[in-house]
């Protein structure tokens, strides 16, 4: 009787650390931020406006605020070069001759952003054209 009942105990708290661990996994980002420019998300094309990232498991869902753009993307995990957490949410573009493409998302007081891995035009661009980051604040950051 005594082992059924420690191997409920024991049950009890992996079922618990389980969903815990789910819970933690399924944990939303939301940012909100202001593109001046139009820009590429691995092949989709987004013009200028207000936009909302949704990020969750390592998945971004990128959507234009007034309908006209969605996509969705796998990113990984960055951390920042001084190791700090994030001061203030924000985007970062990589800019070549103009044309913009989205590579990081940053949410204040977070240790890692995500960065999207680059595109194969994007790829391209870097070996012909110089490229400079762009950061654009955002409008408004949550977690879920």
């Amino acid at each position: 009787m005594k082992n059924i009942l420690k191997a409920a105990v024991v049950a009890g708290f992996l079922v618990m650390a389980g969903s815990q661990q789910v819970e933690a996994q399924q944990a939303q980002r939301m940012v909100t931020f202001r593109a001046p420019f139009a820009f590429q998300v691995e092949s989709t094309s987004l013009p200028a406006g207000e936009y909302q990232i949704l990020e969750q498991a390592g998945w971004v869902q990128i959507q234009a605020k007034d309908g006209k753009g969605k996509t969705q993307v796998l990113t990984l995990p960055v951390t920042s070069r001084d190791q700090k957490t994030a001061d203030g949410s924000h985007v970062v573009f990589h800019n070549y001759a103009g044309r913009f493409y989205l590579a990081q998302i940053w949410t204040s007081g977070q240790e890692r952003g995500r960065e999207l891995l680059r595109s194969k035009e994007e790829q391209q661009m870097a070996n012909r054209e110089r490229m400079a980051a762009v950061s654009v604040p955002t409008i408004s950051a949550s977690a879920r």
